[in-house]
């Protein structure tokens, strides 16, 4: 059995005349990679299955009496994120339920090797790199951006780990002792100072023994964020679940704000800077948002829920909710900027939780709306490919598991390809590409076959077939309609 690809990621070497590619995947636990050579890998987090022990008391029970004691099953950590260097000589991941940041060298062969791997005190929702690789930003769901170096010198955190605890280890002690406080009044006072120390104390040793510096912080949770430079200046954009855009110096300066993009009335999931340098925003509205962000300043609205409405129109496929079209909900759940093409011309690719197909938006130009490319499963995932100067295209990771349309309802037969592959071409159109279907033959079909420490599988005795837990199998996959608020809420 072989689970959905959740996150893609792609990079390309030229040397010489040849240009070699590679393909990362991520599915469940671990991480699979192809190269155009036919080279392949694959990396998985260790092995966490749950130990059953039997306790027998011989002195006070009778003979064959035992009580058998099963330890509650730890979720296992699955990849939420890939993300690759600008070097492309490392790979950054995460994953979810252990809230770790894993890094690896990417070596010859296209093997990876983990370097490190840091678990931070809360989920991280969205990670990016600055532009010179040196530092990773990662942004929780508490609302906070942390700075953490790629590569960590070990030596100097082991540093600040000492100084840190050799304040730590500092009590909190009052002017006042209960020697010298009479009163009833005066005494609970004491004792509310003493249990706030102690609380302190035990935060300060719960965080993370290594270096991440605290850059910035919203009131809310955290959605995404982009670093992007312009001119001789970065700056750092973040989106959280308020409906909204902060727009903050890069570092060393991260905590001056220079303005706000607002106009979202629902949250805000995924964003990204187009090759002109327009910011394109979406999430649970009906519309996506086009900003001239250095101006705080929205441009135009592209309307993704009629795109989605004449999608379904077309294939004859109505809305698990019947709802009328006015009143669909959509949520955006991921937005990529086309590298391919002018660079005067901005084009995007849109995938919306829930639905087999991406929508291509031309912003600045009329009709803004492009094609629909249809897919076999709901979207996931996409990496661009540049096999050679003249060929290009775009690989989408589809739900196989799931009935095309919802994000409940498992397929009875999971034949369906985990891959579509279309191809972009000089008219700006796109073309569904069986070559790169045949390249990547391995990397669809048996890559990253699911066995009994997968995330979301499990096995009974030895030899017999493998299970799917459904509610684990839509926890990894979906969870962006889980941030739109419900009627009524205070959140």
């Amino acid at each position: 059995m072989t689970l959905p690809y959740q996150c893609l990621a792609a990079c390309s070497r030229t040397d010489g005349d040849s240009n070699e590619w590679a393909l990362f995947g991520a599915t469940g636990l671990q991480i699979v990679v192809q190269s155009s050579t036919g080279v392949t890998s694959s990396w998985s987090v260790g092995d966490g299955q749950t130990r059953v022990s039997e306790l027998e008391n011989e002195d006070s029970e009778r003979p064959g009496k035992r009580v058998k004691l099963t330890p509650p099953a730890e979720p296992k950590p699955n990849f939420s994120t890939l993300r690759l260097t600008n070097d492309k000589k490392h790979l950054v991941g995460v994953t979810a339920e252990d809230k770790c940041i894993r890094v690896f060298q990417i070596e010859a062969e296209w093997r990876l090797q983990q370097l490190s791997e840091r678990c931070m005190a809360r989920r991280p929702c969205s990670i990016t790199l600055t532009p010179d690789d040196a530092t990773i930003l990662c942004a929780d769901k508490f609302g906070d951006v942390y700075a953490l170096p790629l590569l960590p010198n070990l030596e100097e955190e082991e540093k600040e780990i000492l100084e840190r605890e050799k304040k730590e280890q500092a009590k909190f002690v009052p002017s006042a002792s209960v020697l010298t406080v009479h009163s009833g009044r005066n005494r609970k006072i004491l004792e509310e100072q003493l249990k706030q120390a102690e609380t302190k104390q035990l935060q300060s040793r719960e965080a993370p023994r290594f270096k991440h510096d605290l850059l910035l912080g919203h009131v809310s949770m955290l959605t995404d964020i982009v670093y992007t430079t312009v001119g001789t200046r970065s700056y750092l954009l973040t989106s959280d679940r308020d409906e909204h855009i902060r727009i903050s110096r890069g570092l060393p300066q991260a905590h001056i704000i220079e303005g706000f993009c607002q106009g979202h009335e629902e949250f805000i999931n995924r964003m990204c800077i187009t090759k002109t340098n327009l910011l394109v925003s979406g999430g649970g509205d009906a519309d996506l948002y086009v900003w001239d962000w250095l101006k705080c300043c929205l441009l135009e609205k592209l309307s993704i829920r009629d795109a989605v409405v004449e999608f379904y129109r077309k294939i004859s496929l109505s809305t698990s909710s019947q709802e009328p079209a006015e009143k669909l909900k959509v949520a955006v759940s991921g937005v990529w900027s086309v590298p391919y093409g002018g660079h005067e011309q901005d084009e995007i690719l849109v995938a919306c939780e829930g639905v087999p197909a991406l929508f291509t938006f031309k912003p600045g130009t009329s009709p803004a709306v492009g094609q629909a490319l249809a897919l076999v499963g709901n979207a996931l995932d996409v990496a661009f490919i540049e096999r050679d100067q003249d060929r290009h295209g775009v690989v989408v990771s589809v739900d196989h598991m799931h009935k095309p349309g919802s994000t409940t309802e498992i397929r009875l037969n999971h034949g369906t390809s985990r891959l579509q592959y279309y191809a972009y071409q000089q008219d700006g159109q796109w073309s569904e590409d069986s070559s790169l279907a045949d390249a990547l033959e391995w990397f669809n079909g048996e890559a990253g076959h699911a066995d009994n420490r997968a995330g979301v599988s499990s096995g009974g005795a030895s030899g017999a077939p493998l299970t799917v837990d459904e509610k684990a199998l839509r926890d990894m996959l979906y969870g962006v309609e889980n941030l739109r608020k419900r009627p009524g809420s205070d959140d």
